[in-house]
């Protein structure tokens, strides 16, 4: 089965639910349209990272979902929101390693200060990679690489300088 992942059903911004939300949806075989209603994954509260922001502080974003599978068959999703230090990366899991769920978040992000849409790619000689861009401030935001290393199902990434 194919699916796509949306940020929410009613395809509005986390600006208009304020407690952004991750849905996925079926996709039909050829990829021509969607099958069935839209699943809700999770909310973007539920990360213990995550931190609201706005006038109220109670805004939470959800933004730009990717999928990564494990070698031990674990489905992964990076996902990024706002935390402590700005605009983060965060982890979330799948427990029945499939996409409905249900999913829990890792307690930290994989990446903490002002930089998100992380995304994993393989290079020619084998090595993964985690791209993201940062800072999180237009017209200054560039791609930037982190040598991505999973061990014992835990992903970490290079420290910057």
């Amino acid at each position: 089965m194919k699916y796509i992942l949306q940020i929410n059903k009613t395809i509005s911004e986390w600006l208009q639910v304020e407690d952004g939300e991750m849905y996925a949806i079926r996709l039909q075989e050829d990829l021509a349209g969607t099958v069935g209603d839209p699943v809700l994954l999770f909310r973007a509260s539920e990360a213990p990272w995550t931190t609201g922001i706005g006038d109220s502080g109670e805004n939470y974003v959800t933004d730009g979902p990717f999928l990564h599978r494990l070698p031990s068959g674990e489905l992964l999703m990076f996902w990024s929101s706002h935390g402590d230090l700005g605009y983060a990366l965060g982890i979330a899991r799948s427990r029945s390693g499939q996409i409905a769920g249900p999913w829990t978040h890792d307690p930290l992000p994989l990446f903490t200060k002002d930089g998100g849409h992380g995304m994993l790619f393989q290079t020619f000689s084998g090595q993964f990679m985690l791209t993201i861009h940062a800072p999180n401030d237009a017209p200054n935001e560039r791609p930037v690489l982190f040598l991505a290393v999973e061990e014992g199902g835990h992903l970490t990434i290079e420290k910057r300088d």
